[in-house]
Formats: structure tokens, C-alpha cells, sequence
């Protein structure tokens, strides 16, 4: 057998392990009755980029790199996730690898800690995690997973509110234990602040934001519950949105909006749009398909300019001055 037949084989073995914990992760993450879910699906997800990792390195032509060197009569051993990850993306601050090196961080600590709510910076995380995977499979190796294996939309399911599980509530802590609540904390305040550093990528973090209503009108809702024939259980189904309803303001209607509690103008939205790629969030933001229709932004987005700047006072002025170091950067 050839050396490349021998990489080939074991590149594409690599790469059916790797899905395979893929999935196996979402099925634990997504079964909501597992108590210890959360530990299993970062063991899991970090396995299958490991594995995902090292398929690539060897599809780069480099197999002798996922092997540490030799030492004596000991067998190859091969190398960690971490190192995967700075072999593959060299950048130290690239949001993907930020994001696999949190979970693996989540995943190291969850060894000594039970960890049995997820706050909802940890969500955002797992759900950035679960499509930056696909991406990855698609880009290095043109593969889609829904050629292996049907893994649905690749969402994340919580069973409780993410805004609930406020760290600081004493309840909370004393379900979680001394040692958990505090390294929770910590943890969500530096995801939180890395969020920041990298401009709201959606590589890092996406988030998630429903807004239910009971409505008579099917056509008010973003998700509908409905029997199925002959009293089936509840199913969900999906409504494609008018983006009035969704998005309704723009650019100028989001001034209106924010104008008794912010004094910003169109120059801020602007540079707010540019520093934490906005126009790439389709939550935030809506651009219709006929030339010349202009930008339309949701109420989440304005929601999210207020929470912004009631966290940081200067959160306005820092983008501008991003922007303009952007410029003098070119």
C-alpha cells in the first residue's frame, strides 16, 4: 500500500470518527432529561475537532505533524487539540479558534465540577461551535454533514431561559455549588469580553434571541405550535417573516428609537455597522433583494444598541475610534 493511499485512509477515517462525535454531541446536548449533558457535549464537540482538526493537517500534506516526536521504544502519540489548533489557525485571535479553545477550557474544568445549567453566553457559544463545525467540514473537505448523517438544523436546546439563570441569584448558586457558580462567572464575564475584542463575530458567538406571543394571527409568529392530524403531539413550525414586521426601522427610525436615551447620530450607526459587522447578523439587520431598497434593522438590534451602551458608556465613542484606526490601517 502506498504512503498516499495510507494517509487518504486515514484521513477519511479521521474524518467519519470526527462526524460521528459530531453528532453524537448535538443527540446529548439536545436531549434535555441527561443531567450531565453539558460535560458530555464539551468531552464530545472537542473530540470531533480534534479529529476534524488532524484530518485537515493531513489533507495539508503534513501527516508527521499530528505525531509529538518519538522518544525511545514508546509508541507515536498524537498531538492535542490545542496544539491542533494553533498548527491549523496560527492566529492567536482568530474567532474559531477562540471559540473551540472556551469549550475545551469548559471541558477541562467540568472534570472536577458538575455543571447542570447553562448561562447564556455558554448557549451562544455551543450554538457559534455547532455551525462553525459544518462550515469547516464543507471549506476543507467539501463535505455537508447532511451527506452522513441527518443532524437536523444543528440548533442547540436549552430547557430553561438563558436571561433566568443569573449567576448572581443565591438560589441558582446553591444549585450549582460554591466552586461551579464562581468559575461560571468568571468564565461568562471573559466570553463576554472576548465577544467584545473580536468585534461580535458570529465565528465566537451567536446569539440567540426568541420573542414569543400568543397570537390568533399566524402570520404575527416566528414560530408556530400546532396538532397534528388526529391529535398528534405538538409540532413547530417555522413562518417565513414579513421583514416590516421583523425588521421595521431604518436607519433613521432606529435614531427615533434611541433618542430619548442615546445621543448618537447616523455616523455612529455607521461605524456600529462596520466594527461589529451588523449588515452579517441577519437578527440585527435586512437588506431586500430589489436594488436600491434600503437597510432595515429589527427591534433586537435597537435593544441591543441600548444594552451596549448601558454596559459601557463609552461603547459609542470606542467604535469610532476602531473605525478609525481601520482606516489607518489600510
Amino acid at each position: 500500500m502506498s504512503a498516499n493511499t495510507e494517509e487518504f485512509i486515514l484521513k477519511e477515517r479521521l474524518i467519519d470518527k470526527s462526524v460521528e462525535a459530531y453528532a453524537l454531541a448535538l443527540e446529548t446536548i439536545n436531549r434535555i432529561t441527561i443531567q450531565y449533558r453539558i460535560e458530555s457535549f464539551c468531552h464530545l464537540i472537542c473530540n470531533a475537532w480534534e479529529l476534524l482538526l488532524k484530518a485537515k493537517i493531513i489533507n495539508d500534506g503534513e501527516e508527521e505533524h499530528i505525531y509529538y516526536k518519538k522518544q525511545d521504544s514508546n509508541r507515536k502519540r498524537t498531538i492535542s487539540l490545542r496544539d491542533c489548533l494553533k498548527r491549523v489557525f496560527p492566529n492567536r485571535n482568530n474567532p474559531s479558534r477562540r471559540n473551540i479553545e472556551y469549550i475545551e477550557e469548559l471541558r477541562d474544568e467540568s472534570v472536577h465540577l458538575v455543571i447542570g445549567y447553562i448561562p447564556r453566553d455558554v448557549v451562544c457559544l455551543f450554538q457559534a461551535n455547532a455551525v462553525g463545525y459544518h462550515k469547516h467540514l464543507n471549506e476543507w473537505f467539501g463535505e455537508s454533514l447532511s451527506d452522513r448523517t441527518p443532524v437536523g438544523m444543528m440548533s442547540i436546546v436549552y430547557d430553561m431561559s438563558p436571561e433566568s439563570s443569573d449567576l448572581n441569584d443565591q438560589q441558582l448558586r446553591r444549585k450549582l455549588g460554591p466552586d461551579a457558580a464562581d468559575f461560571l462567572t468568571h468564565y461568562c464575564a471573559k466570553i463576554k469580553q472576548e465577544f467584545d475584542q473580536l468585534h461580535g463575530s458570529p465565528e465566537f458567538s451567536i446569539g440567540i434571541e426568541y420573542r414569543l406571543v400568543l397570537t390568533k394571527r399566524k402570520d404575527d409568529a416566528d414560530i408556530t405550535l400546532s396538532a397534528g392530524p388526529g391529535g398528534e403531539p405538538t409540532q413547530i413550525v417555522e413562518v417565513p417573516k414579513d421583514p416590516s414586521k421583523s425588521h421595521p426601522f431604518r436607519q433613521k427610525e432606529v435614531l427615533d428609537q434611541v433618542r430619548d436615551q442615546l445621543h448618537i447620530n447616523a455616523h455612529d450607526i455607521l461605524c456600529i455597522n462596520k466594527v461589529y459587522k451588523v449588515k452579517n447578523r441577519p437578527e440585527y439587520f435586512y437588506q431586500g433583494s430589489v436594488p436600491g431598497s434600503p437597510g432595515q434593522y429589527s427591534q433586537a438590534f435597537v435593544d441591543w444598541l441600548v444594552k451596549q451602551h448601558s454596559r459601557d458608556e463609552c461603547f459609542f465613542r470606542k467604535a469610532r475610534e476602531k473605525v478609525k484606526q481601520m482606516g489607518s490601517d489600510s
